[in-house]
């Protein structure tokens, strides 16, 4: 499935068709929480101007070909993923990120694993912030 999904998304236009119907149902006081491609959804959403409250992209690692955007917004990816995005990303184009020690790209799926509980903390925390 992982394959096809992303071969959907990325090579036959379900990208856009993702982003235009979270954009149709999604208003301005929802928090975004995207794993891997579906953070990318979320992102490419608020490039095209869709308000969140905030958005959280966890692993991933396809933001590393998009820009800025306004949207509060925080990334976490394991640093041992191979495809997180650059350094050089990671200084200049998100608000917030966190690097995970000991973490690779499917961190999230072990609920009991310290990288999870601490991508849990700075969620619930920025929540009650903004």
């Amino acid at each position: 499935m992982g394959d096809a999904l992303h071969h959907h998304l990325f090579t036959d236009g379900g990208m856009d068709k993702a982003v235009r119907n979270l954009m149709s149902h999604w208003g301005k006081d929802h928090w975004g929480l995207g794993y891997s491609a579906g953070g990318t959804v979320l992102w490419k959403a608020a490039a095209r101007g869709h308000a969140f409250a905030g958005i959280f992209c966890v692993s991933s690692t396809r933001l590393r070909n998009e820009g800025a955007i306004e949207t509060p917004h925080h990334v976490f990816f394991g640093n041992k993923d191979p495809n997180k995005p650059a350094s050089e990303w990671l200084s200049t184009v998100p608000k917030q990120y966190t690097l995970l020690n000991d973490a690779g790209h499917n961190y999230y799926l072990d609920a009991h694993s310290t990288a999870t509980e601490l991508t849990c903390k700075a969620m619930a925390r920025q929540m009650s912030v903004l």
